[in-house]
């Protein structure tokens, strides 16, 4: 008696198997454009508002995360965490204080997490649970303005 023949239907992947896949497809992404496209990632990573795929996304925060990759995010992130606190960053760059900013956000440990958020155009209030400049930030936010 033969065995029956197995589904023809495909089957979706386990949890696992899937989380795996997504996985080192984006590692896999990103190696390429380290290896190959190095500029072109400069690029991706420091527009936020660029498309790309879960699994690149994913990848390349845990780079960040591991400061594996040339960033700083002082450049990229500050000036879009100050627009979250309704700032003005050409402004707020002419305060003497901003250099205390850039230097927080520079050695910041959430790098990966805020790079995340605020490319999903995460809330404010998401942002200050996680920014180590927040409270500062809500301070500028409330100052009167000088002009």
């Amino acid at each position: 008696m033969s065995s029956p023949r197995p589904s023809s239907k495909h089957r979706p992947p386990p949890d696992d198997a899937s989380r795996l896949r997504d996985y080192l497809e984006g590692e896999r992404a990103l190696l390429e454009l380290r290896c190959c496209e190095p500029k072109v990632l400069g690029a991706l990573i420091h527009d936020l508002a660029h498309p790309m795929s879960p699994s690149l996304e994913q990848a390349i925060a845990r780079c960040l995360a591991n400061r594996e990759l040339e960033f700083a995010p002082a450049e990229t992130l500050l000036p879009v965490m100050m627009r979250r606190f309704s700032l003005d960053p050409a402004a707020c760059g002419r305060d003497p204080a901003i250099h205390a900013l850039r230097t927080v956000c520079s050695v910041c440990p959430k790098v990966a997490t805020c790079w995340l958020a605020l490319r999903q155009d995460a809330p404010l209030v998401e942002c200050g649970t996680f920014c180590p400049n927040a409270e500062a930030l809500a301070g500028w936010a409330t100052r009167p303005s000088d002009g």
